[in-house]
Parts: C-alpha cells; structure tokens; sequence
C-alpha cells in the first residue's frame, strides 16, 4: 500500500484521502488512480503520434478501462456531437459507469483527463470535509464531467454493453458482471477463460 504514496505522480494523496471512500481495499483506490493515468497516457500519445493535426469532425472516440473484456458488439452512433459522451446504465453507484464511453472529441479529451478531476475534487475535499459530494470512482467521474458540461446520455439498453472486468488473478470474472449479463450471454461467460488462453 505504499507504494500508492511513494509514485511520484500519486505523491500528493495522503492517507486521510481514504476516508472519503466507501470501504474498499486499498488496491481498489490505488487502480483507480493508476487507469485515470494510464487513459491520460494512451489519448495524449495518440494524439501526439498524430501531431494534434486529425480532423475532430470526423472522430468518434472508444474510451475503455484496461481490464475490460466486450463480449459483444457494440454500435457506435453514426453522428456523435462534440461534447457528448455516451455511458453504460448499469452499476452506476451514484454516478456514472467508469468502465467505458464512446464521446465525441472534447468530450473525449475531457474523459481522458478524469485523473486530474479526481485529484482536484479529492483536494477541495480536504478543504472542506464535510461536503461528502463523492465516495467511489463513479460519482467522481459524474461531478468531473457534469462540471465541463458535457452532455451525457446513459445507454437506454442495461444489456446493450456486455462488458465484464477481468481480474489480474489467472482471469476471474467479477461475480457481479456475471449475474449483470446472464441474460442472452451465459453462453460467452462460460467461454471467456477459453478466450483469455489466446
């Protein structure tokens, strides 16, 4: 767990910081943190490679978390606006699925700065520790991106997005996905170990 304090790009958090979370191991705080680095690192590179020069007219992003597995297509909308961001609707936990987005361009560069959100929301926090606005990952990316006004719609179809979280541990599923996605998946759940030997 210290090692979480000791990253010189986490340095600022302090372990009064974790009262402001649900009860969660700590590994879970510290994953948090290290996705919102990694989506800043992988949407700047490209956007560097590509030397800031593509047309965002023409961009639509797909925004997701390291450990997710899509176990089914997804449709992307013809026509995305700038500002909108497009989210699962389930296991919101009082704000916003994290897991993945499709956005539009400025909504897209938004999302991929929700670390620099977290942080700032964590140290207003500590300026004022009884305004308790968040308490996990989700309502800290509602508040960061309702606070850049961007347009964000949750997917009308819970069983639209079967995206389920594989665990660093030999492949495990997380028990909650597999209940959320029984529906018409069972099949693919029962495959993933299969396709996580590719």
């Amino acid at each position: 767990s210290q090692k979480l304090f000791m990253d010189p790009q986490l340095a600022w958090i302090k372990k009064s910081d974790l009262s402001f979370f649900w009860p969660t191991p700590f590994r879970t705080l510290r994953n948090q943190f290290y996705q919102g680095i990694s989506l800043w690192e992988a949407f700047f590179s490209y956007q560097k490679r590509n030397n800031n020069s593509w047309n965002d007219d023409h961009h639509v992003y797909i925004l997701a978390r390291s450990d997710i597995f899509l176990m089914s297509p997804v449709d992307i909308p013809s026509k995305i606006e700038s500002v909108d961001v497009l989210v699962p609707s389930w296991q919101p936990w009082s704000g916003y699925n994290d897991r993945f987005a499709i956005a539009g361009p400025n909504a897209a560069k938004v999302y991929a700065t929700k670390g620099e959100g977290y942080k700032e929301a964590i140290l207003a926090r500590r300026r004022n520790p009884a305004e308790k606005l968040f308490t996990n990952a989700e309502s800290l990316l509602k508040l960061w991106l309702l606070k850049n006004n961007l347009t964000v719609t949750e997917h009308e179809d819970k069983k639209a997005w079967a995206l389920l979280r594989v665990r660093a541990d030999g492949g495990r599923i997380d028990i909650d996905d597999s209940m959320e996605f029984t529906n018409g998946n069972v099949t693919l759940v029962e495959q993933l170990p299969h396709y996580l030997e590719w």
